[in-house]
């Protein structure tokens, strides 16, 4: 096995337990820890097996199996990056429709207290 292939593992290796460190101290939500699983698993893939890398280098058309990788590599920040430009757009549009329905609870709430303290106000008068 060669020196690359061992810094890989053990990049691997550290990466799963920062990961799990993350999750267990609730830093890190399950779901969003699976893409990086993944890619932990493909690194320890191509790492362990470089036959498997050079095989992905010439099904691609690429000359040398380390551009293959920094193809994969800048493929997953490609899919990383919509990800969460995706997560995003959602949690901005939940955002805005929480704000208006906050909007709507505050108004409703101040005309029950108007009509609250006008009930109070005429009680107040007809018991003079």
């Amino acid at each position: 096995m060669s020196r690359i292939q061992i810094i890989a593992l053990v990049f691997a290796a550290l990466m799963i337990l920062a990961l799990l460190q993350l999750i267990r101290k609730k830093k890190l939500k399950a779901q969003y820890s699976l893409l990086w699983f993944a890619t932990i698993a493909v690194i320890v893939a191509l790492a362990a097996w470089s036959p498997l890398l050079e095989w992905l280098a010439s099904l691609l058309g690429i000359a040398l199996p380390s551009n293959a990788l920094f193809l994969m590599a800048l493929a997953f920040l490609f899919a990383m990056a919509l990800h969460f430009s995706l997560l995003v757009s959602r949690l901005t549009d939940q955002s805005k429709m929480l704000a208006q329905r906050l909007a709507l609870t505050e108004h409703e709430l101040r005309k029950c207290r108007q009509q609250v303290a006008r009930r109070e106000g005429d009680a107040d008068d007809g018991a003079s």
